[in-house]
């Protein structure tokens, strides 16, 4: 096993571990050595109280999974669907040929190591500290649904708001569809497949052509080097997708999670970014237009777990810098500084430990001084352990560009699970608000908090509120923008009903993938 690969299986490590021991105790300031030595290797070492008790235990499992350690004895008073999970783990490494093929310390080290987390955890999750109070109103928006009725609960990957033909497009990664909603909510056209078959996960409108990301494994089932993704170009026929038809653009692509089509170098071609988050492997790739049509490849980062990237001249330079979210193993924000003839230069903006669970971020001038911030979202829930634990640094943040690469939070509003943010001037007063979802929220709550729209009260203040009605879906993928022709920005919402994080609460997973709307279309009522 290279260097890489050995950093890779030591930083997704790092945020797992604990479990029960025998009577002896080993002492604490061992197990946080070895917490430094094994965990802190590849990645930010995470503290103790991130997890509480329980969640460290199942945590702890993919740990000693990294480090070659099989015993799961630990877990045995935990319910069997968290020792399942655990144990899906082991064969995934099993496949991709990962399992070290000998511990990396001694059973008496992992239970020093195990103990200095279990012993200093929390017995429960700590609570949010700065939560402000959530109205449980939503004047702003009058939500209502649509003709939209999947034959199977909606596995809504992919929600894009085509503004100037007032359409909505949707993705599903398991019925493999497209489909395209008017602006009154009703099935324009679709479900429409494809061939090759679509995973949908990003869509971009371009001259008539709409390019269409796949992941192409949605529930990463497949080794990572099958690389099964793919972007298609999809040529529009009358403005839409009836007749139209599919051709390949690239192929052979880790499992994608963003791709951006830019004339990055300034030839009047079209480039593509693309985040192939992959799994135990991935990176981010530049695809550069050939004359020939060709795209030549070149690796930019070459680490697996790229969410999402954007183009900006952040040194105003005239060249389109990179802006890049990662969230996997060392989670963290970065700008590849676009030094001209195909080279980048790395700057680390900032990196968290990997139970952050980053998913989103975008550009924006919260502050107007001319300056892109950042808009950042972590909330990720399905790796640190089965039980959807709830954590406090779960949410958005915002923060200000400083220059030369320098940024520094600004604000943070706790949201477990967060998913996605959008800012836009819904309330059209000059400034940006920021509606928000949560894929993974407290499910133990009377009343989940799954949608939040953030109104600007001016100097970074916001009041938050949210409805019932939005409460009822379970909200994976959001677009805002007009789709009425109202010119006020508006809000849709598709749903993701898959058990994922909710095997605790399969209960309520059952009614939510029952009743649960597919697609929620929220108007906006200013105009």
């Amino acid at each position: 096993m290279g260097l890489a690969a050995a950093c890779v299986l030591a930083a997704i490590a790092v945020a797992w571990m604990f479990g029960g021991f025998g009577s002896s105790r080993p002492n604490l300031a061992e197990g946080e050595r070895l917490a430094g030595l094994y965990c802190g290797a590849c990645h930010l070492q995470p503290q103790p109280e991130l997890l509480p008790k329980r969640s460290w235990e199942a945590a702890l499992g993919y740990m000693g999974f990294w480090l070659g350690m099989q015993d799961l004895s630990f877990l045995d008073d935990h319910p069997r669907f968290a020792q399942i999970n655990v144990e899906s783990r082991h064969e995934v490494l099993l496949r991709e040929n990962a399992f070290p093929s000998a511990p990396a310390l001694t059973a008496e080290e992992w239970a020093a190591l195990r103990n200095y987390y279990v012993t200093s955890a929390p017995a429960e999750a700590l609570p949010q500290l700065t939560k402000p109070p959530l109205e449980w109103s939503l004047p702003r928006f009058e939500a209502f649904r649509t003709s939209y009725r999947p034959v199977q609960p909606a596995v809504t990957t992919l929600v894009r708001i085509r503004g100037a033909a007032q359409e909505v497009y949707l993705g599903d990664s398991v019925a493999r569809t497209l489909t395209v909603l008017g602006s009154d909510g009703r099935i324009k056209s679709g479900p429409r497949r494809f061939r090759p078959e679509i995973t949908p996960v990003d869509m971009e409108f371009i001259d008539g052509t709409a390019y269409l990301a796949s992941i192409g494994d949605l529930m990463s089932s497949l080794p990572p080097e099958d690389r099964p993704a793919h972007i298609a170009a999809i040529r529009l026929v009358d403005g839409g997708i009836n007749n139209a038809t599919s051709t390949v653009v690239l192929d052979r692509l880790y499992r994608m999670a963003d791709m951006q089509p830019v004339d990055l170098n300034g030839d009047g071609q079209l480039d593509f970014i693309v985040c192939g988050f992959g799994a135990i492997a991935g990176n981010v790739t530049l695809h550069a237009s050939q004359p020939d049509g060709s795209y030549e490849e070149s690796v930019l980062f070459a680490r697996p777990g790229a969410v999402k990237t954007a183009v900006h001249d952040f040194n105003a330079d005239g060249l389109l810098d990179i802006a890049l979210l990662v969230a996997d193993a060392r989670e963290g924000f970065y700008i590849l500084q676009n030094l001209g003839n195909g080279e980048f230069d790395t700057h680390t903006i900032f990196e968290t430990h990997p139970a952050y669970g980053h998913t989103y971020f975008e550009l924006h001038d919260f502050n107007g001084d001319g300056q892109e911030d950042l808009l950042v979202v972590n909330g990720d829930n399905v790796d640190s352990d089965p039980y959807n634990t709830r954590k406090n640094y779960h949410g958005l943040r915002i923060y200000l560009n400083q220059g030369n690469y320098g940024f520094a939070e600004a604000y943070f509003y706790p949201m477990y699970g967060a998913f996605i943010a959008k800012a836009a001037d819904f309330d059209a007063d000059g400034d940006l608000d920021i509606a928000a979802i949560a894929f993974y929220p407290d499910f133990t709550a009377e009343r989940r908090e799954s949608f939040t729209y953030l109104e600007n009260d001016g100097n970074l203040r916001f009041s938050a509120s949210t409805s019932a009605e939005v409460m009822r879906g379970r909200w994976m993928m959001m677009d805002i923008g007009d789709i009425d022709g109202d010119t006020d920005i508006d809000v849709v919402l598709g749903g993701g009903y898959i058990p994922v994080g909710m095997f605790a609460y399969m209960d309520q997973y059952e009614d939510l993938a029952r009743t649960g709307p597919p697609v929620l279309i929220l108007k906006n009522t200013l105009r």
